[in-house]
């Protein structure tokens, strides 16, 4: 590890155990803090886990994915302490109760903004939000309300950010961070308070930089976010918001199962510093340029009702380069390095009415989201190496620029009555895969793919689907709570989830001449695409006591139209195939301890067995069946335990916290193991309001604190016997930071 810089400045107080002891928040289970909030919602279960946690488990708060892995039945891993370089496969590794919902070129990320989905992928938009600008953090897993988790996917959960309003008054945040590996982080925000006429706003901006701790190259983004509100009358509100973030990042070098089972070696492999060698860390970066701009309309049209309306854009534009290795006609393996260039956009609106109808609280809703391509690529570049530079090779693929689409209507009722509440919806998604036309690329040279397109090359009609392919269906949900005197509740609910893949057009076109040799069309596979749909149910109970709560879950989930890459023994080769069936069945728990005000923990457990629910044909000489029925799928650990204290003493705080994770496995055969891992970090913060400020918070924080080597990024898909990749865990990293409120 390189030389620690170290500057002890502070941040925020631990409001874990700085929180006023208020009756109607216990009733709620809730840890309340200035910063930020962050809920588990299963059914009625409210558990709110927040304050200082979201900066000691992610110091460039950027990483929403960061914040909430104290929640139970979520595993997210991580390369970089500071979740700027947490890249895997294209996306963020983390799954929800074992399943990794972005998995199989799903273009569609796991967290929404004030229930939008603004945030696409592949490309830059997973990190372009500063969390000091939301106050609640909403995860939802298996069950889920029909508002709630609304875009193209939401098969395993569903992430909701909500931002922080302008202030009353006017007020200044100031934060500086300093850290580990030359880690650099500037925040900025200004509320104007009430301007007149209702107009409040607020503007910041961060910078944050840092070194890669092993090998060479490092990574930063610069964020940008505006927003304002404006109160034209009481039954008038308007509300606006806009970021800008850009971002350049080096990952780190993905690793053999050989190479990760030296774990002191791995520690020490990362890309070189020649260019003339393909494992050039210069090589093998990303580059990205975002723009998000939304908007709410708020008409109150009654005593209880209102209308929403919110429209929403989000454009990313830059690039991914990687070494990638293929294979020649002899099946011999050579490297290139591949330019994937990403100019793509989302847009869409939300309508959504609120009413009350005698004792029901209806919420009626339309969404309508169109999102362009990429994913699947439009467009993929491979160069060789000259001497010290690269020289074009070919065009990999060369498509057009096409949208998926999708209409979402939903209907969501609550009804009290007596200690019962009942709850359901449905909502009806209505999504449309683009249609994809490949080009021929012969002649074709290192151009732009806007300048590749004006050539008007030809269209290869086996390579393409021309015809889109649309799938309709119904999402019900409906959940039974039963409240057990003043302080207990029990639910039972049942909802239905979808996700659609889209990553068999690379897989075709990198296979072209077998499928060709068979008479196969890409139109015929993405006519056969299908939907995945999950089937959940799950019964919870919360109790809750002077200074302590609990609240134990249990759930069943089936998943039909399951995408895994399974082996085709007629055309013999492997590709992404919706055939399978997978299911998941588990125990959750979450607690916290609050004997005084100056001593407050919190703890969760989670058993989650996600299996597919058959065998499967191998690719190996002979083409045996494999034995994997009841085999936890890779990357899942089947058991985690997490928890955290919080001892105030004055204006001082302390905050242990720990972390469990089993074993886990890179592939469906359970060959390739990785150990389990217990990480502990430390916090330690100290707040007052001097010298004219509202408060100065102070904070130094320990990550990974015994310095633990470890497996953490795993990249693969859930049936993937071949090429599974491997990422060490971060190492002991330390952050100071100091927080000014005026």
């Amino acid at each position: 590890m390189k030389k620690t810089s170290l500057i002890v400045l502070l941040t925020m107080l631990s409001a874990t155990a700085k929180a006023e002891e208020d009756p109607e928040l216990l009733a709620l289970h809730t840890w309340t803090a200035p910063e930020i909030t962050v809920s588990g919602k299963k059914g009625d279960l409210l558990q709110n886990v927040t304050g200082k946690e979201s900066a000691v488990l992610n110091p460039s708060q950027m990483s929403v994915y960061k914040v909430i892995n104290m929640m139970p039945s979520i595993s997210q891993q991580s390369v970089d302490p500071y979740g700027l370089a947490d890249i895997v496969n294209y996306h963020e590794s983390f799954r929800f109760r074992g399943v990794e919902a972005t998995a199989g070129g799903a273009p569609g990320t796991t967290a929404n903004v004030e229930g939008l989905p603004v945030t696409g992928r592949p490309g830059g938009g997973a990190t372009i939000y500063d969390l000091e600008n939301f106050e609640n953090i909403a995860v939802y897993s298996g069950v889920m309300p029909a508002n709630i988790g609304l875009g193209i996917g939401d098969v395993g959960g569903k992430i909701d950010m909500e931002i922080k309003r302008p202030e009353e008054k006017f007020g200044v945040t100031f934060k500086q961070s300093r850290g580990s590996d030359n880690f650099s982080r500037t925040y900025l925000r200004i509320d104007t308070g009430d301007l007149g006429g209702g107009l409040k706003a607020f503007a910041s901006g961060s910078t944050s930089y840092a070194e890669k701790w092993k090998g060479y190259g490092a990574s930063n983004r610069n964020n940008l976010m505006f927003g304002m509100t404006e109160q034209f009358s009481d039954k008038v509100k308007l509300e606006a918001f806009a970021t800008y973030s850009k971002g350049n990042i080096h990952p780190y070098k993905a690793l053999s199962y050989a190479e990760i089972r030296n774990l002191d070696s791995a520690y020490e492999t990362d890309y070189g510093n020649n260019p003339a060698k393909y494992d050039y860390y210069g090589y093998n970066k990303n580059e990205f340029e975002d723009w998000m701009v939304m908007a709410n309309l708020e008409v109150k049209t009654g005593e209880e009702s209102k209308l929403n309306v919110k429209p929403y854009y989000w454009s990313d534009k830059g690039y991914y380069m990687e070494t990638i290795t293929l294979k020649d006609s002899n099946n011999n393996p050579y490297n290139r390095i591949r330019r994937w260039d990403i100019d793509h956009d989302l847009k869409g609106i939300l309508a959504e009415y609120n009413t009350k109808l005698g004792k029901v609280d209806l919420d009626f809703g339309y969404l309508y989201h169109t999102q362009e391509r990429p994913g699947p690529p439009t467009s993929w570049k491979n160069y060789s190496l000259n001497g010290n530079s690269l020289q074009f090779s070919n065009w990999a693929i060369l498509s057009n620029s096409s949208s998926h689409e999708l209409h979402e209507p939903f209907i969501e009722a609550k009804y009290r009555t007596g200690g019962w509440l009942l709850e359901g919806g449905v909502k009806y998604v209505n999504y449309t895969l683009p249609s994809i036309l490949t080009y021929n690329t012969t002649g074709i040279g290192d151009v732009s793919y806007d300048d590749a397109l004006a050539t008007d090359p030809a269209i290869i009609a086996a390579k393409s689907a021309e015809s889109t392919k649309t799938f309709s269906r119904l999402f019900p949900d409906v959940t039974i709570t039963r409240s057990i005197g003043d302080n207990s509740s029990v639910h039972l609910a049942y909802g239905e989830n979808y996700v659609t893949h889209v990553d068999i057009y690379p897989y075709f076109i990198s296979q072209y001449a077998t499928f060709s040799a068979h008479h196969i069309t890409f139109q015929q596979l993405w006519d056969e695409r299908k939907m995945e749909i999950s089937r959940n149910i799950e019964l919870g109970l919360k109790m809750n006591g002077s200074g302590w709560s609990i609240a134990p879950t249990i759930y069943y989930a089936m998943h039909n139209n399951k995408q895994a890459v399974l082996y085709d023994p007629d055309l013999g080769i492997s590709y992404p195939m919706n055939n399978a069936n997978a299911k998941g069945y588990g125990f959750e728990l979450e607690a916290e301890y609050k004997p005084s005000r100056a001593l407050k923990c919190y703890g969760s457990f989670s058993w989650n067995r996600f299996y597919f629910d058959q065998d499967i044909r191998s690719d190996a000489p002979g083409n045996p069946i494999l034995a994997i029925k009841g085999n936890q799928v890779p990357d899942a650990p089947e058991f985690m335990a997490k928890g955290i204290v919080s001892y105030t003493i004055g204006e001082f705080t302390i905050s242990p916290i720990v972390r469990y994770s089993s074993a886990r496995y890179g592939d469906v055969q359970h060959q390739q193991k990785v150990d389990g891992a217990t990480l502990f970090d430390l916090d330690l913060t100290w707040s007052k309001a001097m010298l004219g400020f509202r408060n100065v918070d102070c904070s130094l924080s320990f990550i990974n604190l015994f310095d633990k080597k470890y497996v953490s990024l795993i990249s693969t898909s859930d049936y993937k016997t071949l090429n599974s990749s491997y990422q060490p865990g971060a190492p002991f990293t330390v952050v100071a930071s100091i927080a000014l409120h005026y």
